[in-house]
């Protein structure tokens, strides 16, 4: 059964923008308690999870006392803004900026004495927040059915036309169309929101190429169940559900390709849990060997067996860069180390970010805690037992990584402030993970080798190898956490992506891409480093592709993309190999 997702699936700019105002409170401290004023999006299950975060509802002003007090995507009217004020609350703004120019057209044409007419749902709440900028009067409409209700309007008045920023482009058209037919004087302002467009444009191309549409998204959300009305104009089935628990494998029946798309208040692990649903029952009814092998994938990456080997191969390429011998050993120590922080730590997050992020991974370490926790530990132990052939000094070094791995999500620090927050272990310190993962994998793969020789021989190339693979670490763990900013920021993560933003972030991994190109290109050049430095540029480049593949807006396969990152350090362990080998 072939999947296809719509690129425009998931939160828009402005519920994104509404959703991480409202997370981002708990590091601003705000007064308590705080509320938001309606629904802050149309999607029950975020709603539930502010909930969790403190962060309740209330649908009347008279229920606003004291706190903060969040004002909804779709907006207010003045009027409703003005009672806030007077309650003397502190307020966030969470206004989708499309929202406010349609309101700023609407008071402006107003002050003219413009009549003005808004082509939307009139209970929708963008729809009531928008009638109250229209002081000289104004009327919505929702339908065609409706236009006769357009010839109450004065004939000597001028008229704002505005829509709906999910209205649907068709019927704002033809609406309009019919208002220039009656020889009116028109201002009209295509207000249609492009994510709205794009959207409903993807979706009648999707329908083309599918058996069915499964539109994920909350069941009051207008732009959601206008996607379905389009869907099904197309001529194709259509499923519009909330969760992954709405399907059923007989849903499916003769089913060869889906094509899901999501309303603009959607997170994406509610489409990510939906999409790995489907891949499951599509498994359940193939048989060959493909099931099987992509089972024994999925396992093989989600217990981190697969970047253990990625961490093998990095330990062989920083041996190499440094013109040393292969050595199984340092390889073999760097996999246990790798495998067993990861696989702890995984266990942490379990009922954490990790189910918005990867909910069958969740689910998997939830269900084999135990099993998954002793493996962790005996291959710790494993690593610092065989590191003893590496010599004392290596053995030191990787107990104290290990101790270090282990204590990261304990509360061991005295209570302190710091980005706006309190922390009490190194997990709480904002961004903390991607360094201390880049490093302890740099250390392990390109210092703890070298001790094995003669001490600090050929320093420059330990040097030069260990930010070599610091870097790439640091640039592997930083794109993961790009691709799950949203579940983090729900689940109350630090990560680099949330503290500095998702464009800053892209940004400083490119950065760190052509600085490893240039470290590698000068090293080779000068002789710091051997010639192999020049092959694991292709491991730079193919990072850099996975970069521009992440900005086009893919929704991934997320074990798959982990497997090919990781896969990539794998590479660089056989080619160092193949290198090492040659005459």
């Amino acid at each position: 059964m072939r999947i296809q997702i719509a690129k425009t699936a998931g939160f828009c700019m402005g519920v994104r923008r509404a959703v991480d105002m409202a997370l981002d409170l708990n590091r601003q401290q705000p007064p308590l308690p705080t509320v938001t004023y309606g629904p802050l999006i149309h999607n029950p299950q975020t709603i539930d999870l502010l909930n969790s975060r403190g962060i309740s509802q209330v649908d009347s002003i008279d229920q606003v006392h004291v706190g903060t007090v969040i004002i909804r995507a779709h907006g207010i009217s003045p009027q409703e803004r003005l009672a806030l004020d007077a309650k003397g609350v502190y307020i966030v703004d969470a206004t989708c900026p499309r929202v406010k120019r349609v309101q700023a057209l609407i008071q402006k044409h107003s002050i003219k004495g413009d009549y003005c007419v808004i082509v939307g749902d009139e209970d929708h709440p963008e729809v009531r927040g928008l009638s109250g900028f229209a002081q000289s009067g104004g009327i919505s409409i929702s339908s065609l059915e409706e236009i006769s209700r357009l010839d109450q309007i004065p004939a000597d008045r001028q008229l704002c036309v505005v829509a709906q920023t999910t209205q649907e482009p068709e019927k704002f058209e033809k609406i309009v169309q019919h208002l220039r037919d009656q020889g009116l004087i028109l201002h009209v302002y295509n207000t249609i929101c492009d994510s709205t467009i794009k959207r409903q444009a993807e979706v009648k191309s999707l329908s083309q190429g599918v058996d069915m549409i499964i539109v994920v998204g909350g069941k009051r959300s207008g732009n959601t169940i206008r996607l379905a009305q389009v869907a099904l104009e197309q001529g194709v089935r259509v499923r519009h559900v909330e969760t992954a628990d709405q399907v059923l494998p007989a849903d499916f029946d003769g089913i060869r390709a889906i094509g899901i798309t999501a309303g603009a208040s959607t997170p994406n692990w509610q489409i990510r849990t939906l999409v790995e649903k489907l891949r499951q029952i599509d498994l359940k009814t193939r048989s060959g060997i493909y099931p099987k092998l992509r089972l024994f994938a999925d396992y093989t990456i989600m217990t981190y067996m697969w970047a253990a080997l990625g961490g093998a191969g990095l330990t062989l390429a920083c041996s190499a860069l440094q013109e040393n011998k292969v050595d199984f050993t340092a390889a073999i120590v760097t996999a246990l180390f790798v495998f067993s922080m990861h696989l702890i730590n995984r266990i942490q997050e379990s009922s954490g970010a990790l189910r918005f992020n990867t909910p069958e991974i969740a689910e998997f370490y939830s269900r084999h805690q135990k099993i998954l926790r002793a493996i962790g530990g005996v291959a710790a132990l494993m690593s610092v037992l065989i590191s003893y052939f590496l010599g004392w000094l290596s053995m030191i070094m990787v107990m104290s990584m290990i101790v270090t791995g282990i204590l990261y999500p304990l509360p061991i620090l005295v209570s302190m402030r710091i980005f706006g927050g309190r922390w009490s272990s190194l997990k709480d310190i904002p961004g903390s993970k991607t360094p201390l993962v880049s490093i302890g994998w740099a250390m392990s793969a390109a210092i703890i080798p070298s001790f094995s020789g003669e001490l600090w021989a050929g320093i420059s190339s330990i040097v030069v190898s260990f930010i070599f693979a610091a870097g790439m670490v640091f640039w592997r763990t930083a794109l993961s956490d790009l691709i799950d900013i949203q579940g983090d920021r729900i689940g109350g993560r630090e990560t680099i992506p949330i503290l500095f933003g998702g464009r800053a972030t892209e940004k400083i991994l490119n950065i760190t891409l052509l600085f490893l190109s240039c470290l590698l290109i000068l090293s080779s050049l000068e002789g710091w480093t051997s010639k192999f430095g020049y092959l694991l540029l292709i491991n730079v480049m193919i990072f850099k592709f996975f970069v521009d593949f992440y900005k086009k807006g893919h929704l991934v396969d997320r074990l798959l993309f982990e497997g090919l990152v990781d896969g990539n350090f794998v590479l660089a362990g056989v080619v160092s190999i193949i290198y090492a080998s040659a005459p």
